[in-house]
């Protein structure tokens, strides 16, 4: 049986520090084939980004287009990919070399349903050097339903966007990375994805080292997070039927992830106190308090130690 092609696709904007050790470790995977598209997102650096793209010649493929953002970026490279699978490399992150090949390896234990199902890797954390860097986290694993997943996704966590593999048939059937959000734009594909119908099958082995490091555009935007996490919750809460389990779970979200005044307006603009218990919202607002906490308190140290 022939294997799929896999498409790692590297979107990049001002990327010299780090795109060489990038494209050489997707350039480094044990699986064949794979096909490398690195997309240059409008770089201000003089030039040092597509040079260092461009001494890889036709071991990978090149393109350059108008400063966009990363979902833009992503985008074409999602139009310009010849492979069935796609996967996510940020340009100042990195594969181990048996990435795509153990992700490949799993879609034989998924059976029919591969065309249907999103995979995820676990992640390590390394600095601007490449340094490991130690985290106390919860390791998820396990397969999960579409209904699972849009569960997890709102009131778990975020799925990292490189650890995924994922079916080119997601993107011609959903849509392709939403480009109204610069901060969230991958969490809300996947839920978008889920609501889909599609399965997740989520491992922990560290195939992909992603990097801290200071000039991390996330950190130079991350105060539009609350902003656009609102604006989503609202388009789900006006799309999903009245007293649905999902209407549900974006009320309980919205504990979870925003702030009281927000909380409020839309739990009584879309009637949520009538859709989760009082004893549930004690409850929620209890968890979301020690939750908020506790989330301070981890990035005030991971900024101080890796800032």
């Amino acid at each position: 049986m022939a294997q799929p092609l896999v498409s790692i696709v590297i979107p990049v904007y001002n990327g010299a520090d780090y795109l060489n050790e990038t494209i050489e470790s997707a350039l480094a995977q044990t699986y064949d084939p794979i096909e490398v598209i690195v997309v240059n997102d409008g770089s201000t650096d003089e030039g040092a980004t597509a040079t260092i793209a461009k001494q890889f010649g036709d071991r990978i493929r090149y393109f350059e287009k108008e400063n966009g953002g990363v979902s833009t970026a992503l985008n074409l490279g999602i139009e310009k990919m010849r492979g069935e699978w796609f996967s996510w490399l940020s340009h100042d992150d990195l594969y181990t070399p048996d990435k795509i090949a153990h992700q490949i390896r799993l879609l034989d234990r998924i059976g029919p349903r591969q065309s249907e199902t999103i995979l995820s890797c676990g992640t390590d954390l390394i600095d601007e050097v490449g340094r490991p860097i130690q985290r106390l986290r919860k390791r998820t694993k396990g397969f999960y339903t579409s209904d699972q997943m849009f569960d997890y996704l709102l009131l778990e966590a975020c799925l990292s966007g490189c650890a995924l593999l994922v079916p080119k048939r997601a993107f011609e059937e959903v849509g392709l990375f939403p480009v109204n959000y610069r901060y969230i734009q991958d969490w809300v594909l996947w839920v978008e994805m889920a609501l889909a119908g599609y399965d997740f099958l989520v491992t922990t082995n560290p195939y992909v080292k992603s990097r801290v490091h200071p000039k991390q555009q996330t950190k130079r935007i991350a105060d539009v997070a609350p902003i656009e996490t609102r604006r989503f919750f609202e388009q789900l809460l006006q799309r999903l039927e009245s007293h649905s389990k999902q209407k549900k779970t974006v009320f309980r979200a919205i504990y979870r992830s925003t702030t009281p005044d927000v909380r409020e307006e839309l739990m009584t603009r879309y009637e949520g106190h009538s859709i989760l218990s009082h004893r549930d919202q004690m409850w929620l607002q209890g968890r979301s308090y020690l939750y908020h906490r506790a989330l301070s308190i981890y990035r005030g140290v991971m900024n101080l130690r890796y800032r």
